[in-house]
């Protein structure tokens, strides 16, 4: 934490200065908006070349513009949206938490996390359409998140606190 490295031309920099640095060389590498606000906490921005100040959502967005398929940056921005709030996409959409983790999920069908989170974005009976036309509910959600990753503990509790006592659920094989 706090490391940083000197160059050659005598700057000083940390890892976020790096990645900085490497979205100036290369603005069209969505992992590099990605990583980037991987270093940020929900408060902070961070000041590009040019410029423009922005914010862990915005690189996000960023990241989605450049590569429209990355998983990671549709599940990072849903993360960050309080309930209710929409991103604005450079495509024009405006997507809110479950419509980011259905994107997350077309981007990667394994995607144990958003498969969890969309499942606890749902209220009770509610159900979203995935890209490849299945409906689910909250409790297919968590059944499928378990089937990507039987040891994801947050799938299982979610599960067991959705199902009534005496309630059983078929898991796959």
């Amino acid at each position: 934490a706090g490391e940083t490295v000197q160059l050659h031309d005598g700057r000083v920099l940390d890892k976020k200065q790096l990645f900085v640095e490497a979205i100036r060389c290369n603005p069209n590498d969505g992992m590099d908006h990605y990583n980037l606000s991987l270093l940020l906490t929900a408060d902070t921005t961070v000041q590009l070349h040019g410029g423009r100040v922005v914010d862990k959502k915005q690189l996000n967005v960023e990241a989605i513009r450049c590569n429209p398929n990355l998983s990671s940056a549709y599940f990072n921005l849903a993360y960050f949206l309080a309930n209710g709030e929409m991103a604005r996409l450079h495509d024009g959409r405006a997507l809110g938490k479950k419509e980011l983790y259905v994107e997350a999920i077309r981007c990667d069908r394994d995607h144990t996390l958003a498969y969890n989170n969309l499942g606890f974005a749902l209220a009770a009976g509610e159900t979203v359409r995935l890209h490849d036309g299945r409906v689910m509910d909250e409790k297919q959600l968590y059944v499928e998140a378990i089937r990507c990753n039987p040891d994801h503990i947050l799938a299982w509790i979610n599960l067991s606190n959705i199902l009534a006592v005496g309630e059983t659920v078929q898991l796959h094989d």
